[in-house]
């Protein structure tokens, strides 16, 4: 029903929730007077809550008594927050603002001079505390107070010339130490100078000559929230949000290019305004205050008239134009004196003008500032009234402030009863209040304190989330709801009564709430399928996939909506490894077991022996045929991570006519060294597709069962051919959990591998070989599968060509090289979501080494090697997922992008193996080291580097 006329006719106790500046930078302010001005009307009952506040004095006291800023527990420039130096180093020698921007130097050398060189001054202004001065310490601390304004002079007196065009003291430091009546060479000026003029001289001092480093100023209370730029910057810093802004005009004319429309009872403007504005769309243009959403266009509409003051009538009829002009946030710093929700908000709200216009909105209300709990409850008209939030303050060290009014028991009443999760608490939450650095309308900066300065936090917050989302602009209760589940819990353990739901967090609003909770969905068979992402890993092991900026998205239903989140297609996939927390352990087994066993090449055409390890054993079968029949077994080679036989060994037996013109071997095991033929690669490493770079196509399907035929055409001429198998089943016992929940519904790795080489014997030293191979993957591609079994559901075949050379520089000196050029390309393209494009995937390896055999005696060896693993040179994937295809509605549907995955690291890897017999053959000792380069790397180490040995005996 419409409401009684009367009742607005009333003017009631509306008042701007924000306490007068506390400090300002006079540098910045074209006029001079820096505080925002109080407006008290004797003749009506309406007062802004920064009257009543009392600045300076009175209830509050921000400069001594209880809150004592900048002294004791609080210690701003000292101590445990250290806001301005320490941790955030926004002054600190030549270190990086990383909390705050990344690795864009805050003060980097330029023409000005102005170089990073705070931690100098930082240091000395620890040196001054305390402050209080007394009797017999003036000319001590006067002294001190001289030698800052030189230091300061030093480091900032080419920038202050520059801008000002006056020397520092000129233009800066003699107007700044004039206002508080500072006189360096006369003592007696700083008699009864207490803590309160000190932490506010210091904060002038600070804030000033921020205006000269051509850098926004760093505020303590960005990393209270969790906050920095570069997350807005990420989140489109709100350019497609409409924020509405029910207070004082704005006179900023940096802030006024952001308002689209303005309206309102008067064009009266006392700086409050300005001061929340400048907190919600301040530029990041190099000065003054950051906005959290920089980018978003405010509508404004002003309540107050020229006394300051408001009535409910003006109050509804702003929130009723903030509405209808499009704004989905409507930010209001203002209310009743020592109530944290008057009723009659319901009675605004209630209004079917209102209700109608205002129900897509969020309503962010700054809680007030006399330090009331509020215990009277409120009738509520769920059917009608908006979604809202309720802001109260925290200081620097993230306690309620003692001026912030607080939900207390109150409740929300439906129709009479308080029902379960209707307490105002959970409305609730809290954002840092005092000393905020904010616009002083009239071209500078001042701070101040009061949950006026809070609630834009959030407002802006939530500006955010409607920028990267924009169909949760529609959806009011779930932007609430993101807001109010992410907050950091203060207090008493969970919703209470001071804190409500605790501390706003940007960073966890902007990011999914319950990663287990993640959805992805995928086309099979045409239709739309759901699938749980709580075994996303968090981060991947292919990173070549992750420098192309490959992403697939996941879903987390809010409500009656939903957010995507854009998550690197590596972090679900998985190759043909399974590694713990301490991953150089296992390699280091694997290499310990892997070692220099070339044993299988033992005994085929013209190769030499290698080492006869008293763990593997190699003999003749005797038979009535005259073939020569070896038996050879050897401890396996051990695939950490994945099921294997019991019987810890690998086996193969060799048939070779008697004229050794044709041979026969198969067996179960390591099927790349037996079909690769390679004199000087009897390593299963120089087959790996991440370590080696002989022919990583073989590697790929080594493991299982093999075959090989050997013919000698010519005393110089040999051709053979082979297949060899694997396949990988993933052991989970006694994983990381993680890793579980990661691998869990991945199918076993199947590949196979066809293999026909030809050889070459040019000399007794020179050795030529070719040959060709083609790998099929049944579920993956060049080893890398998928926890979603649509990516690579038919697989994919690479055909390679492979080209060797084995020189034997003198008796016990060989060289051998191999390279191999691979081109990938899908099985059935149509039928899964990765499909590589045309031209296929080209890849590259190669690798060299030198070995030398007795080197101080007829029972040791060395080789020394240096590989390229599988490189991507050439390729492009067409990736198909399911996206948000419409960011207005929220239309989901499937999109194709093409990714060039051949920009990746190029990487090498050198080893170097030493082996020695001892004991008539019954021990051995292995010396081994590799060194994984990665050139040019920026995000990881350049290199890693493992060493190890082995000293056996047998018995």
């Amino acid at each position: 029903m419409p409401l009684d006329k009367r009742y607005f006719r009333r003017t009631l106790a509306i008042c701007a929730m924000a306490t007068t500046a506390l400090a300002a930078a006079p540098a910045l302010s074209a006029e001079g007077d820096t505080t925002i001005a109080t407006s008290t009307v004797a003749s009506k009952p309406v007062q802004p809550r920064y009257g009543i506040i009392r600045p300076f004095y009175g209830i509050i006291r921000p400069f001594y008594g209880i809150i004592r800023p900048f002294y004791g527990i609080i210690r701003p420039f000292y101590g445990i927050i250290r806001p301005f130096y320490g941790i955030i180093r926004p002054f600190g020698s030549e270190e990086e603002i990383k909390p705050f921007w990344g690795t864009i130097h805050p003060y980097g050398a330029n023409a000005d001079g102005v170089t990073p060189g705070w931690g100098e001054i930082g240091a000395f202004w620890n040196e001054l505390h305390p402050f209080d001065a007394q009797e017999g310490d003036t000319p001590a601390i006067a002294g001190e107070i001289g030698s800052l304004v030189s230091k300061s002079a030093d480091f900032w007196g080419a920038a202050v010339q520059a801008k000002t065009g006056k020397s520092f003291n000129e233009g800066f430091a003699d107007a700044l130490l004039s206002k508080y009546g500072i006189d360096p060479n006369n003592p007696a000026s700083l008699e009864g100078f207490n803590d309160a003029q000190r932490a506010l001289f210091y904060l002038d001092w600070y804030d000033g000559l921020m205006q000269y480093s051509g850098v926004d100023h760093v505020d303590h209370w960005m990393t209270t929230i969790n906050w920095n730029p570069a997350l807005t910057q990420i989140q489109g810093e709100g350019k497609d949000s409409v924020i509405g802004l029910l207070d004082f005009s704005v006179k900023d004319k940096d802030l006024q290019g952001s308002i689209t429309r303005y309206d309102g009872v008067s064009d009266f403007s006392n700086g409050h305004g300005a001061a929340v504005a400048s907190l919600l769309v301040s530029a990041h243009d190099g000065k003054g205050v950051m906005g959290i959403a920089p980018k978003a266009s405010v509508v404004a509409y002003n309540p107050f008239d020229s006394s300051g003051t408001a009535s409910w009538e003006d109050v509804r009829n702003g929130v009723l134009a903030l509405s209808q002009n499009g704004a989905s946030i409507i930010n209001m710093s203002l209310g009743v004196p020592d109530w944290t929700l008057h009723p009659d908000w319901n009675r605004v709200f209630s209004d079917p003008e209102v209700a109608r216009a205002a129900r897509s909105s969020v309503f962010v209300i700054a809680a007030g500032n006399e330090g009331v709990s509020q215990t009277q409850n409120v009738d509520w008209n769920f059917a009608t009234n908006p979604n809202l939030i309720v802001v109260g303050s925290v200081d620097p060290t993230e306690e309620i402030s003692y001026f912030s009014n607080k939900p207390g028991s109150a409740c929300l009443l439906d129709q009479g009863v308080c029902k379960p999760g209707n307490e105002l608490k959970n409305r609730f939450i809290v954002a840092p209040g005092e000393f905020i650095l904010v616009s002083d309308d009239k071209g500078g900066v001042t701070r101040a304190s009061g949950t006026s300065f809070a609630a834009p936090l959030v407002s802006g917050t939530i500006a955010l989330l409607h920028d990267r989302w924009p169909w949760l602009a529609r959806h009011p209760k779930e932007s609430v709801d993101i807001v109010l589940k992410s907050a950091r819990d203060l207090g008493a353990p969970g919703v209470d009564e001071v804190y409500g739901v605790g501390l706003l967090d940007v960073t966890a609003s902007q990011s999914p709430l319950n990663f287990n909770n993640l959805r992805w969905y995928q086309y099979e068979n045409g239709q739309l399928k759901e699938q749980s992402a709580t075994s996303i890993r968090t981060a991947g092991v292919q990173e070549k996939w992750e420098v192309n900026g490959t992403y697939f998205y996941a879903f987390e239903r809010i409500g009656s909506t939903f957010r995507d989140f854009a998550i690197p297609l590596s972090s679900k996939l998985v190759g043909q490894s399974v590694l713990s927390a301490n991953g150089s352990y296992e390699q280091f087994q694997t290499y310990i077991y892997s070692r220099m066993t070339d044993w299988m090449k033992t005994g085929f055409a013209g190769s030499r022996k290698g080492f006869n390890s008293f763990a593997s054993y190699s003999a003749p079968v005797s038979n009535p045929y005259g073939f020569n029949i070896t038996m050879s077994i050897a401890p396996r080679t051990p695939m950490l991570g994945y099921r294997q036989s019991n019987l810890p060994y690998q086996s193969s037996l060799e048939v070779s006519a008697p004229d050794d013109k044709a041979a026969f071997r198969f067996g179960y095991g390591d099927g790349a060294v037996a079909l690769g033929g390679h004199e000087g690669f009897g390593l299963v490493s120089d087959y790996d597709s991440a370590f080696g770079g002989v022919n990583p196509l073989l590697g790929m399907a080594s493991g299982g069962g093999y075959a090989n035929i050997n013919l000698a055409l010519s005393s110089r001429w040999s051709v053979s051919a082979g297949a060899t198998q694997r396949k990988l089943i993933r052991d989970l016992n006694n994983r990381p959990i993680m890793e579980q929940l990661t691998l869990a519904g991945v199918d076993p790795y199947e590949a196979g591998a066809q293999h026909v080489s030809v050889r070459y014997r040019a000399n007794d030293r020179v050795t030529l070989s070719g040959s060709i191979t083609r790998l099929r993957e049944s579920n993956s591609l060049l080893g890398v599968q998928s926890i979603d079994p649509t990516d690579f559901a038919n697989g994919s075949t690479t055909d390679g060509v492979t080209f060797g050379a084995e020189i034997a520089l003198s008796g016990d000196l060989s060289l051998s090289g191999s390279g191999t050029i691979g081109r990938t390309q899908q099985n059935d393209a149509g039928k899964q979501n990765i499909a590589v494009g045309d031209g296929g995937l080209i890849s590259s390896s190669y690798e060299v080494a030198l070995t030398k055999e007795k080197i101080f005696d007829g029972r040791d060896r060395a080789r020394f090697s240096m590989s390229q693993p599988m490189y991507l040179e050439h390729g492009k994937l067409d990736y198909t997922s399911v996206q948000v295809i419409d960011r207005q509605t929220g239309e989901i549907g499937p999109v194709t992008n093409s990714v060039d995955i051949a920009t990746g690291q190029r990487q090498y890897v050198a080893e170097f193996l030493y082996g020695r017999s001892m004991f008539n053959g019954t021990g051995e000792m292995s010396l081994f080291g590799r060194a994984h380069l990665r050139p040019g790397a920026t995000t990881q180490a350049s290199a890693n580097y493992i060493v190890g040995g082995r000293l056996r005996f047998g018995f």
